[in-house]
């Protein structure tokens, strides 16, 4: 009995590591309460979640951190928000694809703090190792983006293994 709840409890903890991301940005964009109008963050808070699941458009994180640019400010605090949702982890259906899905439009995001944000991966994909690292720079220090998508800067980085989605 003792190894069956232990078993369930691992299961749980590592089922909450990689599928509680969408709270966080979700409650880094809540938190933007004081920016905009009454009740925008929250909004824009409440739309972050659906941008990562596997079903959803690669580039409606990308869009949605536009607008959240664009509804609350330029302010540092908005603009380090809208970064953690472009370089968040899209979520991806195991059992139909073993590749992230990644966003080809050139034009996004719009918003010229936002360009050069790679995002995360999950951690089972060949080469994820050397994406995620560049992610995490891409916060400090945004890659190059030359005109190019997020999946062409990935590309241009040393991570192909995606699937292209305009």
């Amino acid at each position: 009995m003792q190894t069956k709840t232990l078993i369930l409890a691992a299961l749980v903890a590592i089922t909450e590591a990689r599928f509680g991301q969408e709270g966080l940005i979700q409650n880094a964009v809540q938190g933007l309460s004081a920016f905009g109008n009454p009740g925008q963050a929250g909004s824009l808070a409440g739309q972050t979640p659906g941008v990562l699941l596997g079903g959803a458009n690669a580039c409606a994180k990308l869009s949605l951190a536009d607008e959240i640019i664009a509804t609350l400010g330029t302010d540092p605090q908005v603009i380090a928000a809208a970064a953690q949702l472009v370089a968040a982890e899209k979520n991806f259906n195991p059992s139909a694809q073993d590749v992230p899905t990644i966003c080809d439009d050139p034009t996004l995001p719009a918003t010229k703090a936002l360009r050069g944000i790679v995002p995360l991966v999950d951690p089972a994909v060949d080469g994820a190792a050397v994406e995620n690292a560049n992610s995490a720079a891409s916060l400090k220090a945004p890659l190059k983006d030359a005109g190019l998508s997020v999946a062409g800067i990935m590309a241009a980085n040393g991570f192909t293994n995606l699937i292209k989605q305009t």
